[in-house]
């Protein structure tokens, strides 16, 4: 899944202009490894549009109920391209009949697919739904899932881009960052994106889990734009989870699928898909599907 970071850069350099473009090259050296983006606002009537959808989006999230394990999903396509517009959709409906999250879930995109139906996919509309997602859960009590989906840059950030109007780029200090912030502590972290592997290493503790579309030294497969799914995503959830199987099976599955057609399109190296189960996380989530069964 890899691209030309430098492409979105300099396209993003002409669009602000050539004073903007002179001083660096990498629009987001200015943001000095924070995260943030460089972005063109939208016209003021999208403007106003979008702001109501994220609104809406997170007035719709419901609060947890005391004494239930209750499950909450942010998916979000962070790449403006059908592909992962569709694969993060698709995605969601399959998670929330998994958890039966009626009330407990957000769909973010940088769009794609024409006319924008869900909030933006932007640093800000991120923070802002970790943000209210963990004002409403019990952390002692609740687990979120975490869905990403984009293309992935070599140093292990995912990419945001929006065409000639945003970049940005999430680090996995960052997500690691966001969520210790917003105080949730029992996640479950799906990144499908080149070089994904490297969110595992800052995340790593007893109640997470991170399932990734490669290792954070490869490239992963299949999202053209006119794909369904990028590999790792048909594989894992509209083979394996929407077949029935629990999510940490499901990775096991998914990865049997994907070696077979990166062997059979001989596309090499191989992805090779990563995870890392923590054991508070694991039970958490093993109770949680069990009650939605």
């Amino acid at each position: 899944m890899s691209r030309l970071w430098a492409l979105a850069a300099l396209i993003l350099a002409f669009t602000l202009g050539p004073a903007a473009a002179q001083p660096q090259r990498d629009p987001l050296a200015a943001l000095n490894g924070q995260f943030g983006s460089v972005a063109v606002a939208p016209p003021p009537a999208e403007a106003a549009r979008l702001a109501g959808l994220m609104g809406e989006a997170l007035a719709a999230l419901q609060p947890q109920r005391p004494g239930q394990l209750d499950v909450y999903l942010l998916a979000a396509s962070l790449w403006g391209e059908p592909v992962f517009e569709r694969e993060a959709t698709q995605a969601a409906d399959i998670l929330r009949q998994h958890f039966d999250l009626a009330g407990r879930s957000i769909v973010l995109s940088a769009g794609g697919q024409g006319e924008r139906r869900y909030p933006a996919a932007t640093p800000e509309n991120v923070s802002a739904a970790i943000g209210r997602i963990g004002a409403l859960i019990d952390p002692a009590e609740d687990m979120v899932v975490i869905f990403l989906t984009s293309h992935g840059r070599p140093d292990g950030a995912i990419a945001f881009s929006e065409t000639n109007r945003m970049a940005a780029a999430l680090r996995p200090v960052h997500m690691r960052d966001l969520l210790s912030q917003a105080n949730v502590r029992n996640r479950v972290l799906i990144v499908s994106s080149c070089f994904a592997g490297a969110f595992i290493a800052p995340l790593v503790d007893e109640n997470t889990i991170v399932l990734t579309a490669a290792a954070s030294d490869r490239t992963s497969f299949g999202c053209r734009p006119q794909n369904e799914w990028t590999f790792f995503g048909d594989a894992y959830f509209n083979h394996a989870v929407r077949g029935g199987a629990g999510l940490v099976p499901a990775f096991d599955q998914a990865k049997r699928l994907i070696e077979g057609w990166e062997r059979e399109q001989n596309l090499t190296p191989p992805s090779n898909p990563q995870r890392y189960i923590g054991a508070r996380a694991d039970a958490m989530l093993r109770r949680a599907e069990n009650r939605s069964r």
